[in-house]
């Protein structure tokens, strides 16, 4: 990464209109930014945390949601026949305004989301007031300015909120949606995720796409051009045992893996 940034800070100015896709790194480095903000080790620090966070979660999330699919017939059939309602045709490209509204894609997006944490680490926080916590014999006082932190884990695993929360079930999010506020994958409020929106166009436009075309050995439609089926793998092997920013699984984890069949 530090090799591409160095490259592109050597291009003469004004160099990036001309390529068909320019990178972030053109914008800023063309920007009216300090030059301390325009040096070689902050633009590194920039990829890094752009691959970190716009890559590997939302691949993660993906992973997640592929392996639930998968596992369960009834959640596929009910999202391929969504799917093919809103694109009767799978080559034309449906815009992601139109997915976002369709329920059970958004719903299993959210269950992906649930079960996937985003960030499993504890995100730190420094409240500017005392926090007050009642419980039914005695009230728990954290001073202002006493740093904090939580786990999206404990919050999208807390049974009163989401009953039997290991279980993957995209209805909860149709049936009741309060649940939202709940939903902090992406963190909330002033320290929400900045790139929360291009994640979601992301998810939306992957999911429709592979799903129109492809179902599994027990759900397929007559326009899918082929299947899909685990290898190897079972919900095992999404599933959480230790936390090192991001979830980590069980060590002797092969991943993930999915033979497409035609």
């Amino acid at each position: 990464m530090r090799r591409q940034v160095i490259q592109i800070s050597t291009e003469e100015i004004g160099a990036h209109k001309d390529l068909s896709h320019p990178t972030i790194f053109h914008e800023l480095l063309n920007s009216n930014l300090p030059d301390e903000e325009k040096s070689v080790e902050r633009l590194t620090d920039e990829a890094q945390t752009i691959i970190g966070a716009g890559q590997e979660t939302v691949a993660w999330i993906l992973t997640v949601i592929t392996c639930h699919l998968l596992s369960n017939p009834a959640i596929l059939q009910k999202l391929k026949a969504e799917l093919a309602t809103a694109m009767p045709d799978p080559n034309i490209v449906t815009p992601e305004a139109t997915l976002a509204n369709l329920p059970y894609l958004t719903g299993v997006i959210k269950e992906g989301l649930r079960l996937g944490y985003g960030v499993s680490t504890r995100l730190a926080r420094i409240p500017h007031e005392p926090l007050i916590f009642s419980s039914d014999d005695r009230d728990w006082t954290i001073p202002a300015g006493t740093p904090v932190g939580m786990t999206s884990v404990l919050i999208h695993h807390d049974e009163s909120i989401f009953p039997n929360s290991k279980e993957f079930r995209p209805e909860r999010w149709i049936e009741d949606p309060r649940l939202d506020r709940y939903l902090v994958a992406f963190s909330k409020g002033s320290r929400a995720c900045l790139g929360m929106n291009l994640a979601y166009a992301e998810m939306y436009l992957w999911l429709a796409a592979v799903y129109r075309r492809f179902g599994s050995k027990e759900v397929r439609f007559e326009s899918d051009e082929g299947v899909l089926e685990l290898v190897d793998t079972d919900l095992s092997d999404v599933e959480i045992v230790a936390d090192r920013f991001v979830p980590i699984v069980k060590p002797e984890s092969k991943g993930v893996r999915v033979r497409v069949l035609p």
